[in-house]
């Protein structure tokens, strides 16, 4: 491999730590209580760099009617906005 390619490895490393890329909480919600799903208690919550395609994974093979995703962004240190 030549430098060129261990620069361009640096550079991109370097860029995404700079701006790190947003992340996101998603939950599966059950429209009857409003509250969101638990499994053995703790809420099903979700941390992802693509929001959209995780709320459509989670509402797969579900009944719209009684499900929904909240997205919730999160800052730096991985606390709800």
């Amino acid at each position: 491999m030549t430098s060129l390619h261990h620069l361009s490895a640096f550079a991109d490393r370097a860029m995404r730590a700079a701006m790190p890329t947003p992340r996101y909480a998603v939950s599966l919600i059950d429209r009857r209580t409003g509250r969101p799903h638990r499994i053995s208690d703790i809420p099903l919550r979700l941390i992802t760099c693509e929001p959209f395609e995780t709320a459509r994974d989670l509402m797969r093979d579900r009944d719209p009617a009684l499900w929904d995703t909240a997205i919730h962004r999160l800052d730096r240190k991985g606390a709800l906005q």
